[in-house]
């Protein structure tokens, strides 16, 4: 009797213990596959990304075009806006045109008025509120690749675009592993629950020692603003955590985690491009104002 109740035990605790084992097995390699496809996906995409920039001109203007009009429409998901209706074409529209037409930066009111109307005319389904909000996200959405464009049609141009995109990459890197390695104190918690402190301080010193090295490399003369450098990669790096930020609470005020599907292991292209659009276009007045021997 006692020897049979322990026995019991026993095949219990094995039973316990294998099925334990096998979910520690499980998660083990779902991460492996997750961090697999991240791996991949940021790999290809650096590629597609570093290609178009070196060519430039129409094949670097329409792919940025594609990623904005993607953005613009997975804000539009959020807001539960169908992407065949009015103000989501509306929208789709003012993205390419900012992105593509330079000229177009002065017709901005243009897109604003257009869904103006649209809250009469669809007055059921869409609001003055949402008219605002898919304005913001479109305008938001685009107007940093304008910036980039334009910035790299200038002497300097591709070295600059080198700078913000290694700047912002390095702050990503930086982040994730001094906070991952330091813990300690979180930046945001009710905004972005994983940021700390310890990685955000870690992604701003890499992005300035890697903006100051990248210039250093691909800009002429550098070593005499190795300071301005040092400051271009600060205000890059501060202004792309923000974007980061901005993102995560616009995703927790519609109760999303993630932006998107269409980029496997990273959610959609707003979780992967948010610190860029808002850095990009502050680094490009920045670089204008004070880098002119350089745009000339």
């Amino acid at each position: 009797m006692i020897w049979t109740a322990r026995a019991s035990l026993w095949r219990f605790k094995i039973g316990i213990t294998y099925f334990c084992f096998a979910r520690v097995k499980v998660k083990f390699e779902v991460g492996v596959l997750v961090l697999f496809q991240r791996v991949i996906t940021a790999v290809l995409g650096v590629i597609l990304v570093l290609s178009a920039l070196w060519v430039g001109g129409v094949f670097l203007g329409l792919l940025f075009a594609a990623i904005a009009v993607v953005s613009t429409l997975e804000i539009g998901t959020m807001m539960k806006i169908a992407k065949t209706s009015a103000e989501s074409v509306v929208a789709i529209v003012f993205a390419i045109l900012i992105v593509l037409w330079p000229g177009f930066e002065r017709f901005w009111f243009a897109l604003f008025y257009a869904l103006l109307v649209l809250t009469i005319v669809r007055r059921e389904s869409f609001s003055f509120s949402g008219a605002g909000v898919l304005f913001a996200g479109a305008l938001y959405s685009s107007y940093a690749f304008r910036t980039l464009l334009d910035l790299r049609e200038t002497a300097h141009g591709l070295a600059f675009v080198m700078i913000i995109l290694i700047a912002i990459w390095s702050t990503d890197t930086g982040a994730f592993f001094v906070g991952r390695a330091l813990g300690g104190r979180k930046l945001m918690p009710e905004v972005s629950p994983k940021k700390t402190v310890s990685g955000a301080f870690g992604g701003l010193v890499l992005a300035v020692i890697l903006t100051v090295v990248t210039g250093l490399f691909m800009l002429p003369h550098a070593l005499n603003d190795w300071g301005m450098l040092a400051l271009l990669g600060a205000i890059i790096s501060v202004s792309g955590q923000t974007g980061d930020l901005v993102e995560s609470a616009l995703k927790r005020h519609y109760a999303v985690k993630d932006s998107g599907w269409l980029l496997p292991g990273h959610g959609g292209l707003l979780d992967r491009f948010d610190s860029l659009l808002l850095a990009a276009p502050i680094a490009y007045h920045f670089i204008i104002w004070f880098f002119p021997a350089y745009i000339l």
